[in-house]
């Protein structure tokens, strides 16, 4: 369906509450794979393609904010603020800024990745009501220019994980090494095969901060994500009137126009028949 394509907030016929569940269930990175419509246009295979990718990206960014801390001095423990719990056993949870950098600017990136790999592999512009669709352009074509979209995002998951590697093992190295400076950008003659050969010497603990990532790539899915998509589905940050940010009441009042130009129309051509 082209409405379930364009990620949707609203379908025909459904209230608030539908509205929301059909949504979260279609287009939730992890949730979606499994509970996605049958007549979605992006299946399992292409789902997992994504969720892939979006890992990949997450570990990259995840990593370059840490590298951005060391090269400019900054630190990545330093407490914002913190969290006790007055219990039998007092529990003391701290906050840092490498954790509130990762939430904001990390999860805002990650958002603009999903987003712009789901336009890739939806391939809107040849669904139905697109600019590829045309009389003049059989279906074959038609079926082609909608795989160029899979391929792109193959393409793009691809190169993503490529960088996120690298960027990976060059955080390994440096959290093996007792330096505040990134190395390989103080030297100028440093090439990509020193930096690969200087991690074959790697333990397992050079890569324990993956532990941590996975917890917080966790919450920023099952509790970030959901957050955001749920903001953007009432539309007040497009005052319901503005496209893209005004939710479903934007898509409710634009359902509500098109019924109403129906109907006139209809009007017209009956007082034009009698």
């Amino acid at each position: 369906m082209p409405k379930f394509a364009t990620r949707a907030y609203h379908l025909p016929g459904n209230d608030v509450c539908a509205d929301w569940l059909q949504y979260m269930l279609n287009n939730h990175p992890v949730v979606g794979i499994c509970c996605h419509h049958r007549l979605h246009p992006l299946k399992t295979r292409q789902r997992f393609i994504i969720l892939i990718g979006s890992f990949a990206f997450g570990v990259a960014v995840t990593n370059v904010i840490y590298l951005w801390f060391i090269s400019t001095g900054k630190d990545t423990k330093q407490e914002i603020f913190s969290i006790d719990l007055n219990t039998k056993e007092s529990a003391h949870y701290s906050v840092t800024a490498g954790l509130v950098m990762l939430v904001t600017v990390g999860s805002g990136l990650h958002t603009i990745f999903d987003r712009f790999v789901w336009s890739l592999s939806a391939c809107r512009c040849c669904r139905a009501g697109g600019t590829f669709e045309s009389s003049s352009v059989n279906s074959s074509k038609r079926g082609r220019c909608q795989e160029y979209g899979s391929y792109l995002v193959i393409f793009c998951v691809v190169l993503v994980i490529a960088a996120a590697t690298l960027v990976v093992l060059i955080r390994a190295k440096m959290d093996g090494e007792e330096t505040t400076l990134i190395p390989y950008i103080q030297d100028s003659n440093t090439t990509l095969t020193d930096i690969v050969q200087s991690v074959k010497d790697f333990e397992l603990e050079d890569f324990s901060f993956l532990k941590a990532y996975c917890l917080e790539f966790a919450v920023s899915l099952f509790l970030y994500y959901p957050l955001l998509d749920t903001v953007l589905f009432t539309g007040v940050l497009g005052c319901y009137r503005v496209p893209l940010l005004g939710g479903r009441p934007y898509e409710v009042r634009k359902e509500e126009m098109k019924r109403s130009a129906s109907s006139r129309v209809r009007r017209v051509s009956a007082l034009e028949l009698a």
